[in-house]
């Protein structure tokens, strides 16, 4: 039993603890008024987002750049005539934040 219990939690840590904490901060950090993951709304899904970007080398700071500045300051690809709001208009997102942000978008 107890080393069912090392093989649980070496899995978790494997995996990593942000994979479960993104979902809540971009929650917190209100994206998910636009976005979710697999179906669009007034933004893309954030599924959307990573086929999009995917292979792309810049991806990861252009998206940085747009989830901390918004559409304007970001200057990363947008869809439709939504443009995504700075932080005059939502929570302040950090550069940490932002990164853990956007390797999540990549990463679905």
């Amino acid at each position: 039993m107890k080393t069912f219990h090392l093989l649980v939690v070496a899995g978790l840590l494997g995996m990593g603890f942000s994979a479960w904490a993104n979902p809540q901060l971009a929650d917190e950090k209100q994206c998910m008024q636009c976005h979710s993951i697999t179906k669009d709304g007034a933004g893309p899904a954030f599924q959307k987002i990573a086929v999009r970007w995917k292979g792309d080398r810049s991806a990861e700071k252009t998206l940085v750049a747009t989830i901390r500045k918004g559409s304007d300051g970001g200057s990363g690809r947008h869809w439709g005539i939504a443009k995504m709001p700075d932080d005059s208009e939502r929570p302040l997102v950090s550069e940490a934040e932002a990164k853990q942000l956007a390797k999540w978008i990549l990463s679905l």
